[in-house]
């Protein structure tokens, strides 16, 4: 498994409030004998990107699991740098992934996980389309990962995304069709929507093509938002805001047929797209073109090269180079 794959998976997982039995099963796969040197290559970068300093659930955290740990008598044993990083990270990631699942390698394994989920991950530079057991189908972005249930047990269809996918969802109005993210639910009963949720990204977005959809967030607990086709909530997590807004949804979601469409885009937000979607990294000085919004269109038969020089165009003093897979801009 390539380096850059492990990593993505690591910190997708570290960043969403997946199903317990995907978390346990993934932090299985992490202790394991498997892969240990890319594992303790990515943990390190992970490790980079955590903050220096606590806040005070941290530390309530952290003395709880050293209770429980003095508690079960646990030896103290060297462990590699990932396996230190998985229980020092977990903790430091509760509001993400939840207190329980953290402790999942001092507990051990349960002894019955239901249901049996089944997780789907696209790489960058890549899409895919799959059909679920109910019969709808979902298309998945670049550096995307589905988790969802291999049969729909129960009254919900529910399903977690991290990255974008759009749904063409089976009516069953007896089982209402959910797809969880960060922070955001979207229900649907039979419908056409888009879901963009990146967990490097400030904002989540829905689309509604066709159907009607409930929209759910931490903000808009007590009133869901309904949308109506060509409407679409924008849930923005560092300002606490959202937005419902008339857009033109079949453009949206034509980037199931490669196209990459950018109506009123920031700088950034345009720099993650072409990183996921040419599967390079991009380096520039962040906040150098804020300010500014895009609007522009490529078809699928497009290259890398051409986006670039579109970009440059439309950017004033904007110039690049590209080395070994890095685009330097500046």
């Amino acid at each position: 498994m390539a380096n850059k794959t492990i990593h993505t998976l690591i910190t997708k997982f570290f960043g969403n409030d997946l199903p317990d039995a995907i978390q346990m099963s993934f932090r299985k796969w992490f202790v394991g004998g498997t892969h240990q040197q890319e594992k303790e290559e990515a943990m390190r970068e992970l490790w980079e990107q955590v903050p220096a300093e606590a806040d005070g659930r941290t530390v309530q955290e952290l003395d709880r699991l050293r209770y429980r740990m003095e508690a079960v008598g646990r030896p103290v044993v060297k462990r590699s740098i990932y396996q230190q990083v998985l229980w020092i990270a977990a903790i430091l990631l509760l509001p993400l992934i939840g207190a329980a699942s953290a402790w999942f390698v001092m507990q051990g394994e349960p002894k019955v996980i239901e249901p049996e989920w089944t997780e789907c991950f696209v790489p960058n530079g890549e899409r895919k389309q799959i059909t679920l057991s109910d019969g709808s189908v979902v298309w998945l972005n670049s550096g995307s990962l589905l988790v969802y249930a291999a049969k729909f047990e129960g009254s919900k269809r529910a399903i977690y995304l991290n990255g974008e996918a759009s749904f063409n969802v089976a009516k069953d109005p007896e089982k209402p069709f959910i797809v969880k993210t960060s922070h955001m639910d979207v229900e649907a009963l039979g419908t056409i929507f888009n879901v963009e949720a990146y967990s490097d990204s400030e904002l989540t977005v829905a689309t509604l093509e066709e159907g009607k959809v409930r929209v759910s967030t931490d903000l808009t607990a007590d009133k869901p938002i309904i949308l109506h086709p060509d409407e679409q909530v924008v849930y923005n997590s560092l300002l606490r805001t959202v937005s419902k807004e008339v857009v033109d949804a079949g453009k949206i979601m034509q980037w199931k047929h490669g196209y990459l469409t950018f109506q009123g885009a920031s700088f950034d937000y345009i720099v993650k797209t072409i990183e996921r979607r040419f599967d390079v990294t991009i380096n520039y000085e962040t906040g150098k073109f804020a300010g500014r919004s895009f609007t522009m269109k490529f078809r699928p038969d497009e290259g890398l090269n051409q986006v670039l020089d579109i970009l440059k165009e439309m950017v004033n003093g904007l110039n690049y180079r590209i080395k070994d897979n890095v685009i330097y801009i500046n």
